[in-house]
């Protein structure tokens, strides 16, 4: 059972880099603030844009993923505050 465990963590830590998960839950994190204050709604997906924008003139190159789990996250939140 502990190996299936490990195999199961090392495969999902693969696939959802801590990196990524972390442009997840500043997205989203971000947008459901705009439970509160409704322009932090779009908070989310302009600091995903913007913090690509410099990676891609500090080191040259745009992250596709980090990009796409910072929109995931944004999506979300917005669903979040929608329902509420």
């Amino acid at each position: 059972m502990k190996k299936w465990y490990k195999a199961i963590t090392k495969t999902i830590k693969s696939i959802f880099r801590d990196d990524l998960q972390l442009h997840f839950l500043w997205s989203y994190g971000l947008t459901t603030i705009g439970i509160y204050y409704t322009p932090m709604i779009f908070a989310g997906i302009i600091l995903t844009i913007l913090k690509e924008a410099l990676d891609l003139w500090s080191k040259g190159n745009w992250s596709w993923d980090d990009f796409w789990f910072g929109f995931a996250g944004w999506i979300l939140g917005i669903l979040v505050v929608a329902s509420v």
